[in-house]
């Protein structure tokens, strides 16, 4: 099979520094940070630092604030490349943690424009597109996570350009969450630095065009070159303690760009400048062999913008390629992690020819990719395999669902008292792979890289993200509660069950449209059949207001 060449082409940052990736180039290249002082009683209980977009004056109230960025975004990109949205061989991929989630309230039905499915929908729909969205929420990985997808989805011969948006929003929802953790700076967040104390948060919006059209590639030609996920099958809240997981997503992404870690000449990482996130990337980073390599992280820029975060810190990338230019970490002194990291708070002129782009997310999801000028990357592997169902497990109901879930995992003969704290999502997920696995070590059979984890379902989270909303307006003194929030991520579900049975493969969770003609259990045919697994836990998950489905089976090569 000839090798497809997959070029960035036209892009747009919106954020807290501009509207235009050009003018957040140029703000960085200057070393200004947008993170400031957020004072909006009308939304949050108390001042913070963040970074905020720049009120729009000429904002339809009609349309969410967030899918107006997403529409700008996308439409800037389509502007920009000159790519026909009405033609079948155009994609569009869009990627957010929370979505339109402040419109989430104590109505007792959620307003349907918090169903992230239908957000994309409508931005599809409003600029033109004739292909169905693709929708990932995975945590912080998930704009990263799409690029990969939609790289496979080019390479599959599906589509000819593939427009990947990533968003999400500073809300009263999110920064409680955060704030329940005691994870936010009071000042602006200082990555691998020994005086960090935590993060700083953003919003932001990014769209990048992936194509196989050389002439839409632009100046200073990027590929995507490879690109791969892992799980930690660790902690749902905390990373590895060992980098084990994302250094494997690192060498599996350079493997697939078909190169070496001596050939990397420089990385953006996570750099979150949380505690946890920063050792385990140093950790990360040594086994992976890229302990020497000019590192940095633009969340002292723009703050940690969440679902947002990969798409927009993989197109500074690509500039920090075409400029050669290795941009600066502001405020950071000293190494403030365990395994050495090279860092520097100033501009560093090189030559890059090849780099690497990494994110971490909760529920231990890890997700890294390669950029390079000269390196195009391995193509597909099709292998001819049979694949087979070991085993399902299907239920659905309306109503009933406390106490049949408590019966079902009564019946399994477990005795798992975490089981009781987690969310209702999660419940019905991880009774239902236990009934598969309760005596199969999948994970031992083929290798805990070789099983992944990819499931759907159509309101994401949203049966726990009205718990949460409701607790942040109920107890405004008190807070939000940490362990309610870090189940308002669907892809936790995931994290629940890679820890459980040590899968440490691919964890993806699409939201879908519906349970009919659902694409989760295509793409983890996929997966295997591209010899990317040799297993997969694949199916629909959905729970919501006391109406429950799941329909979760076990597939894997013969």
């Amino acid at each position: 099979m000839d090798q497809v060449k997959i070029y960035l082409g036209a892009d747009c940052i919106i954020s807290s520094l501009g509207h235009t990736t050009e003018e957040n180039v140029a703000q960085i290249m200057a070393c200004r940070s947008g993170i400031g002082v957020v004072d909006d009683p009308s939304i949050f209980e108390r001042s913070f630092p963040a970074g905020r977009i720049a009120h729009e004056e000429d904002a339809d109230s009609e349309t969410p604030r967030l899918e107006r960025l997403l529409q700008k975004a996308v439409e800037s990109v389509l502007k920009s490349s000159g790519v026909s949205p009405h033609s079948p061989r155009t994609g569009l991929v869009v990627a957010t943690t929370k979505g339109n989630v402040d419109f989430l309230s104590r109505e007792p039905k959620p307003d349907e424009r918090c169903f992230l499915f239908e957000t994309a929908e409508r931005v599809a729909r409003a600029l033109g597109f004739v292909a169905t969205p693709k929708v990932i929420s995975n945590a912080c990985i998930s704009s990263l996570a799409a690029m990969i997808v939609a790289r496979r989805e080019i390479l599959s011969g599906r589509y000819d350009h593939v427009i990947v948006v990533g968003g999400d929003i500073l809300t009263q929802f999110v920064v409680e969450g955060f704030q329940s953790f005691k994870s936010v700076s009071e000042q602006v967040c200082r990555p691998y630095d020994a005086s960090r104390d935590g993060l700083s948060l953003g919003e932001a919006c990014g769209a990048l065009l992936l194509t196989t059209d050389v002439t839409k590639a632009g100046v200073g030609r990027v590929m995507l070159a490879g690109g791969a996920m892992t799980e930690d099958a660790n902690h749902l809240s905390a990373p590895s303690r060992t980098g084990e997981e994302l250094a494997t997503a690192m060498q599996l992404a350079m493997r697939e760009a078909g190169v070496t870690a001596a050939e990397i000449d420089a990385v953006n990482a996570h750099g979150t400048a949380t505690r946890y996130n920063d050792e385990m990337e140093s950790k990360a980073l040594a086994v992976a062999g890229l302990s020497d390599k000019p590192l940095n992280s633009f969340k002292p820029y723009i703050g940690h913008t969440l679902g947002a975060s990969g798409v927009v810190e993989a197109i500074l990338s690509a500039e920090q390629i075409r400029r050669g230019v290795v941009f600066a970490t502001p405020g950071y002194r000293e190494c403030g992690v365990p395994q050495p990291v090279n860092v520097e708070s100033r501009h560093r002129e090189m030559k890059i020819s090849t780099m690497m782009k990494s994110a971490s997310g909760f529920g231990g999801c890890n997700a890294a990719i390669v950029l390079s000028r000269d390196h195009e990357g391995q193509p597909l592997t099709e292998r001819n395999v049979e694949i087979k169902t070991v085993r399902n497990f299907s239920m659905e109901g309306s109503g009933d669902f406390a106490e049949r879930i408590r019966a079902e995992y009564k019946a399994l003969g477990s005795a798992n008292l975490k089981f009781f704290k987690m969310d209702n999502l999660a419940k019905l997920g991880y009774v239902a792979v236990e009934k598969q696995l309760r005596d199969d070590k999948v994970a031992e059979r083929w290798g805990a890289y070789r099983v992944g984890i990819i499931l759907g379902n159509h309101s994401s989270s949203l049966d726990t993200d009205i718990r949460h909303q409701r607790i942040v307006e109920s107890h405004p003194e008190e807070g939000a509660s940490p362990a309610v929030f870090v189940y308002t991520l669907p892809n936790i579900v995931i994290g629940e069950m890679s820890i459980r049975h040590s899968i440490k493969g691919e964890g993806l969770f699409f939201v879908e449209s519906s349970a009919e003609g659902s694409g989760a259990e295509e793409y983890a045919r996929q997966l295997i059949k591209n010899d990317i697994l040799d297993a997969a836990i694949t199916g629909w998950c959905e729970c919501l207001e006391d109406n429950y489905s799941v329909n979760i089976k076990l597939i894997e090569k013969i």
